[in-house]
């Protein structure tokens, strides 16, 4: 199996070149715009043709946290249909063996559901509307990856992740998820002496997983799913926005009475926990993985996207 990852300069994709290794292929935008669907072609073309690729793994998107939603639903729908369509069509046409599609626990329904989250639930209503665009594209490109595999005949799915975080993510201050963004902040807070501000009241849950955790499940999914629909990638474990705030703060020595809540700014979905297709998976436990991010972003912070 000869592997391409998409955005591989993104969290995801460099926590496959941690795993993988030189011997596989790694996209970037310096390689192929994949909003092109001609430059998109021709590179995965050659890929396939002259360097072996058999799989695919498709982590590039136009991704951001809840401000950067709000902001730009339209662009996160149109850009991200668009770079699935691209990437799609021309694996497609290559007749490519395996293929992984990321999504994200966000395509679900934010209302009239279940919990925990299964599958089955992700179009009996609309997502929430705080990232609306990117959660439509998003399952859209899910229905796509399960029609064109059906067609094929070949070992395509998509993975449902629950929210990333590690070394390599997007920590600028007003496009980052939730742990990238919380740290990044505490950091300067920490470094300037000022005091560390939580959007909302620290009371919505969510579950993360480390990205070098999914990068493992998406490997092992690639050798045991088989199945032509999606596979559920999620640490079950629940924490809360404070719970997240106190380990970064207790981490960075941030005394507690420096965390101050702002109910002006936006909090999201109160909750939104789901079901695990592997859930014997060992997850590295949070506090470990939240103590490496910070030590990469203050080891790296010049070249870090801030």
């Amino acid at each position: 199996m000869k592997i391409l990852v998409t955005g591989s300069s993104g969290l995801l994709g460099n926590a496959f070149k941690s795993i993988l290794g030189d011997e596989h292929v790694f996209h970037t935008r310096k390689d192929a715009d994949l909003l092109d669907p001609k430059a998109t072609h021709e590179y995965l073309a050659h890929q396939v043709n002259e360097n072996g690729v058999d799989t695919i793994i498709h982590a590039a998107a136009i991704v951001g946290g809840l401000q950067a939603n709000l902001d730009g639903n339209d662009r996160f729908f149109a850009e991200n249909f668009d770079i699935n369509s691209n990437v799609m069509r021309s694996a497609f046409e290559l007749k490519v063996d395996n293929f992984v599609n990321i999504l994200s626990t966000c395509i679900f329904p934010h209302e009239n559901i279940t919990y925990p989250l299964t599958k089955d639930q992700i179009d009996i209503g609309p997502p929430h509307p705080s990232n609306s665009g990117y959660a439509y594209a998003k399952r859209l490109g899910g229905h796509q990856t399960k029609i064109l595999g059906e067609v094929l005949g070949k070992n395509w799915f998509s993975v449902v992740p629950t929210n990333l975080y590690g070394p390599h993510d997007n920590f600028n201050l007003r496009t980052s998820h939730l742990v990238a963004g919380m740290i990044h902040r505490a950091y300067l807070c920490k470094k300037n002496n000022e005091k560390f501000v939580i959007w909302g009241d620290g009371s919505p849950l969510r579950q993360f997983i480390y990205a070098e955790d999914l990068a493992k499940m998406i490997l092992w999914a690639l050798d045991n799913w088989k199945l032509n629909d999606h596979f559920m990638a999620v640490n079950t474990q629940e924490l809360s926005v404070m719970e997240v705030a106190n380990i970064i703060c207790d981490l960075l020595n941030i005394p507690e009475e420096d965390i101050v809540f702002d109910p002006d700014k936006p909090k999201g979905q109160f909750r939104k926990p789901a079901d695990s297709d592997l859930p014997d998976f060992e997850f590295k436990p949070f506090r470990e993985g939240v103590k490496e991010t910070i030590e990469w972003l203050s080891n790296n912070y010049e070249k870090a996207r801030t």
